[in-house]
């Protein structure tokens, strides 16, 4: 049986995280009161129930790309993603690994050769880096070239299979 977020898991649990860890360098809106982002993002957690999102790592592909790709609110879309992704997996029994930083870099170049890597000071894992650079690659069509929708799922897969268990 598959798990999925529903908005009382947002309210109560993945906007309060957001907020207290993930808004260092930058604030996030009070995702809870914008009405349209509320509407869309219910809307994209309904969707992805759907039995032409499956296995487990299609509908995480659907969520995190989703999210970002639908700009629900005002600011704070990536983050929302990386959150709701992460929760994703780890409700469903994925282990998230990622051995080493280089080989992270090589695979996901391997799947968006246009991938600008960044060095930041405050990441020490190699899965913040994972989740960081996924999460900036989606945004930026510079990035991700100009993939279809259900491409930019595939690879985001692709990605996936190679970070879990």
């Amino acid at each position: 049986m598959i798990h999925y977020p529903t908005i009382p898991i947002c309210i109560k649990l993945i906007f309060p995280f957001i907020r207290d860890r993930m808004a260092k360098r930058e604030p996030v809106p009070q995702y809870e009161f914008e009405r349209e982002g509320m509407k869309k993002l219910e809307s994209t957690l309904e969707l992805m129930k759907r039995s032409n999102y499956s296995p487990s790592l299609a509908k995480a592909a659907y969520l995190f790309c989703s999210v970002i790709d639908g700009h629900h609110f005002s600011n704070g879309n990536k983050r929302l993603a990386v959150a709701l992704l992460t929760y994703f997996l780890l409700i469903n029994g994925r282990d998230i690994h990622v051995p080493y930083i280089a080989e992270l870099q090589r695979q996901m170049r391997r799947v968006f050769p246009r991938l600008e890597w960044e060095h930041i000071d405050a990441f020490s894992r190699a899965e913040e880096y994972f989740f960081y650079h996924l999460a900036l690659v989606i945004a930026d069509r510079n990035q991700k070239g100009n993939l279809s929708f259900s491409q930019e799922q595939k690879m985001v897969r692709t990605l996936l299979r190679y970070i879990t268990r």
